[in-house]
């Protein structure tokens, strides 16, 4: 997926994608791929836990998160990011239905975010305050 997001950003112009990653192969994997496809520039992995690879230098805006990681984290990451997220910002959730808090918050009329079902077990969230 990072792939494809990274050459995504490269085809509309460049920007930034920040990725974190638990498992220390993977990174590495991650990594040579995207030299490989000439995307490093673009991509800025962070080896660890999500909750601690996010909370420190993150961008004053984000405009869009995928969370496909750990489903029990999906609400603390969004706590993390919230501050973050821009009006319009899109949040796609991969698995939501694994993570039952993460689909009430993002469902709560008034709450931030108009959301619904996409796919199977994906849930698309946009920010709108």
């Amino acid at each position: 997926m990072t792939l494809h997001l990274a050459a995504d950003l490269r085809d509309n112009g460049g920007g930034r994608l920040i990725t974190s990653e638990f498992e220390p192969s993977k990174v590495a994997r991650v990594a040579a791929h995207l030299v490989d496809a000439g995307l490093s520039d673009l991509v800025e992995i962070r080896e660890g836990d999500a909750l601690k690879t996010l909370s420190v230098n993150l961008p004053e805006t984000i405009d869009f998160l995928l969370l496909d990681g750990a489903k029990a984290l999906y609400n603390d990451i969004l706590n993390l990011l919230e501050s973050h997220l821009k009006p319009g910002a899109l949040i796609v959730a991969d698995n939501a239905d694994y993570s039952p808090d993460y689909l009430a918050r993002v469902r709560t009329p008034n709450g931030g975010y108009l959301s619904t079902p996409f796919a199977e077990d994906v849930e698309l969230s946009l920010r709108v305050k």
